[in-house]
């Protein structure tokens, strides 16, 4: 019986500490889109050739990003 009792709690921790990491990701993924619209809107506006290119390519690293991690909480939440 005991065995059972720590089983379920272990079951129990990692199902709270999966859902805590979970809802960090999609904080962290949200950040990283909206990063990723500043970069955006900041490459419209600049006259800037090699400037505007370097915020694509910042705005496509946070998009990728942002992707990234929210695959992983689609894992996590399907686990």
């Amino acid at each position: 019986m005991a065995k059972d009792g720590n089983q379920d709690r272990v079951k129990r921790e990692i199902s709270e500490t999966s859902a805590k990491i979970g809802d960090a990701y999609e904080k962290l993924a949200a950040k990283f889109r909206k990063r990723m619209g500043k970069a955006d809107d900041k490459a419209k506006t600049t006259g800037k050739e090699g400037k505007q290119e370097a915020l694509r390519r910042r705005s496509k690293l946070f998009g990728k990003a942002a992707k990234d991690l929210e695959e992983k909480v689609r894992k996590l939440k399907a686990a």
